[in-house]
């Protein structure tokens, strides 16, 4: 069984100019393996592992899975993973019962040094991780409410693992490394692939899952309305209900032939159900109402993971729910990887973050430590943990830096934050409409190569990539189009934050370079007229001019499909792009910001920016010195990688060293620049660099510019000081959503 980003039957034999074997160059990806972990249960064995390349800057976790009867294809792949040139010897991370049984084959065939980790901690440990790191990680399931996602990393402990492998391990966890195995049963996944195994001959337990999807276990079981005729209200159980698993046969005739897949629905209800309720029992005794289930028994089936549910549902009469995870399977792999991170071996690219006090740290050596980084999920290559599982894994991206949240936001229980302002998944209309529109765009990128409006793509070798990440791309639509929550809850963002994933994964870091380095050029030069043009101005009008000059600025939007010809075409300028877009109260309170700034002295601003050229030169900067002449200190904030024409934190030291040549007001100690470690035109403000977060803390208004930014996300964000969300409406969709209509300028103020 193979998942993920890797295929390594296909693997060959990097060699060097003088003849020798350097690395193992993995089919589609040139990235070298630094570390790997596996977790060997009773039924499967699952590997994680990290990758470095060029497509990943920090490094890439992957997954893969085998079944335990076939250990030596397992053992295979992990060779084949194994650095032959790496410096340092190295060692596999393993956990699970079969980490014991089968450690004299690992050592033998792999000749590498087997650290063997704890289960339970293991367990715990990854699923720790994922609950922290992971976007749309937790989710509730049921028939008629699939995939639920949860934000479970704000109220985490305590909680409760219900680990189902072949047999089922409940474990207590009420802090980090806080554990205790509390109970548990033989009635696992092992007695289900057993029975069905010695019932109907199957021996796939996909197979064995399949065929569950068709079965009606009522043939076979004996049901409360067998019994009463009807429902037994007075007790809450209703005829459907189950009454005795397989009870039914002998009340059905003994001779009677019975179906392979009612027998395995049937098996598939008594497991799971007895299950749940022993989980329930165990979650009412310790006074937990956090029950998460993992293990690679539920890998995303749905019939199961609602069986569940409703068992936790049924004997907690509604207080409780059952939480799922998207890599359930692979708790025990990743706990085992990153619990290896804080050994003394630790390869140098993962070093941790240094305890907070030397006497901890001489005190407990492997004591648990802030990692320095973050994980993002990258869907441009995904798999599923099962052919039917009803969501899909991505890889895991290291990011550069730690990724944390601004320390204005706002995200309480009253007030919780959600960056997306439209769930695409509970809404049909605007699903179909972004799907259409991303594929409608994305083929438009083909047809501005071909006119040359994308300066650096006319090569064969470019040309040929474009070609391959519209491919790629089309790919990932058509599938969430069949799977709307196949990747996690579908959003604007979240499709762009795709489109950007691709691209860089063919390896077009930045298809928009040259005409950013046009446009910015262009705007540079007439930056000096602008800002004599608002000198000029009486001092009550300018506060004013300078709004509308961030708003028409922010018309210069490759990612607008309405605007794309005019950009091709160089047909849009500053007082064109004014003249569109139309102010209504509605949307606009910006005479509330001018009336405070007259009053009010700012004392730090974060001035979160969007497009380069006219955007960022003529309608950010010329704002920003203003809030700089005022004494305002200013920290711009922009992306840490390229996303459409969005200019970036390098590109933006450059902007700013260069206006300064033209106005010292830029050349302040007031003014910094800081990546917001995005790589997408939108933001989610829980994840930022932890450099940004730093600078901000003592930030008394924040500025988000941009539809992106502003309108697709962060809509609806509050602060705990004064924000403004300056954005133009350049998309109908998007405009309906919030009743507006289209080139209407969003200048939201709100003060705290």
């Amino acid at each position: 069984m193979m998942f993920g980003s890797i295929n390594s039957s296909g693997a060959i034999i990097d060699v060097t100019k003088h003849g020798e074997a350097s690395d193992i160059l993995l089919p589609n990806q040139i990235e070298r393996v630094q570390k790997v972990a596996v977790d060997i249960g009773g039924s499967l064995a699952k590997v994680v592992y990290l990758t470095s390349g060029p497509r990943s800057q920090g490094g890439r976790l992957h997954f893969a899975a085998f079944e335990t009867d076939n250990v030596e294809k397992c053992v295979a792949f992990i060779r084949t993973l194994l650095d032959t040139d790496n410096t340092e010897e190295p060692v596999i991370m393993a956990t699970g019962g079969g980490a014991h049984r089968f450690r004299d084959l690992l050592n033998k065939e792999l000749g590498v040094e087997i650290r063997v980790e704890d289960e339970m901690e293991s367990l715990t440990a990854g699923l720790n991780f994922l609950i922290r790191e992971v976007a749309d990680e937790v989710f509730t399931y049921s028939e008629d409410r699939p995939m639920q996602f949860v934000d479970a990393a704000a109220d985490m402990f305590p909680y409760m693992l219900v680990n189902i492998g072949s047999g089922v391990s409940i474990l207590k966890v009420t802090g980090e490394d806080e554990f205790e195995r509390i109970s548990g049963t033989s009635l696992g996944g092992g007695t289900l692939w057993g029975l069905l195994n010695l019932l109907t001959g199957v021996r796939s337990f996909d197979a064995m899952l399949e065929m569950t999807k068709t079965g009606d276990n009522a043939k076979v079981d004996m049901m409360v309305g067998d019994i009463y005729g009807t429902n037994y209200g007075r007790i809450g159980l209703k005829a459907s209900n189950i009454a005795s698993s397989m009870g039914g046969v002998y009340r059905k005739t003994l001779d009677k032939h019975f179906d392979d897949s009612d027998i395995a629905r049937s098996l598939l209800y008594m497991v799971s159900n007895n299950i749940g309720q022993i989980a329930y029992l165990n979650a009412q005794l310790h006074g937990i109402r956090h029950i998460y289930f993992g293990g690679y028994f539920i890998r995303g089936h749905p019939l199961t993971m609602h069986t569940l549910s409703y068992a936790i549902n049924f004997w907690s009469k509604g207080e409780m729910r059952a939480l799922f995870l998207r890599h359930e399977g692979f708790l025990g792999a990743t706990g085992a990887f990153f619990i290896g991170e804080r050994m003394k071996t630790v390869t140098p690219a993962l070093e941790l973050a240094p305890d907070v006090t030397a006497d901890a740290k001489d005190a407990e050596p492997l004591k648990r430590r802030a990692r320095a980084y973050s994980f993002t999920e990258n869907f441009s290559i995904a798999g599923a943990i099962a052919d039917d599982a009803i969501g899909s894994l991505g890889m895991l991206d290291r990011e550069p830096s730690k990724l944390e949240p601004l320390p204005q936001l706002v995200n309480t229980a009253a007030h919780p934050y959600t960056p997306d302002t439209v769930d695409l998944t509970h809404e049909p209309r605007q699903q179909e409409y972004w799907i259409s529109a991303m594929e409608r765009n994305t083929n438009g990128l083909l047809d501005l190569a071909d006119s040359g409006a994308l300066p650096g793509c006319e090569d064969p070798e470019s040309r040929q990539r474009l070609s391959r990440f519209v491919s790629l791309y089309l790919k990932h639509l058509h599938r969430l189009r069949d799977r709307p929550l196949a990747y996690g809850a579908m959003s604007v963002r979240a499709l762009l934050g795709l489109r950007e994933q691709c691209l860089h994964e063919v390896g077009l870091e930045d298809i928009f370079a040259g005409v950013k380095q046009h446009e910015t050029q262009a705007a540079l030069d007439a930056l000096p007229m602008l800002l004599r043009e608002t000198d000029a101005m009486d001092k009550d009008k300018k506060p004013h001019v300078l709004l509308q000059n961030v708003l028409a600025g922010n018309m210069f939007d490759w990612g607008a499909t309405a605007l794309r010809g005019a950009l091709a075409e160089g047909s849009l300028d500053l007082d064109k792009a004014r003249d569109q877009i139309t102010w209504r109260p509605e949307f606009d309170n910006g005479t509330d910001f001018v009336k405070r700034i007259r009053t009010h002295q700012y004392k730090h601003a974060v001035v979160f920016v969007d497009n380069s050229g006219a955007d960022v030169c003529l309608g950010v900067l010329p704002f920003v010195r203003f809030l700089l002449q005022r004494g305002t200190r200013v920290v711009l904030a922009a992306n840490s990688r390229p996303a459409l024409n969005d200019v970036t934190e390098r590109e933006l030291i450059d902007i700013v060293r260069r206006a300064g040549l033209i106005d010292s007001a830029f050349q302040t100690n007031l003014l910094s620049v800081c990546g917001t470690g995005s790589s997408g035109p939108c933001l989610d403000m829980r994840k930022l660099d932890a450099r940004l977060v730093q600078a901000t803390r003592t930030v008394d208004l924040v500025v988000i510019v941009g539809m992106g930014r502003a309108i697709h996300s962060n809509y609806f964000a509050r602060f705990t000081c004064d924000s403004l969300k300056l954005a133009v409406f350049k998309n109908q969709m998007a405009a309906d959503a919030a009743h507006a209509q289209i080139y209407d300028a969003l200048c939201k103020y709100e003060q705290r």
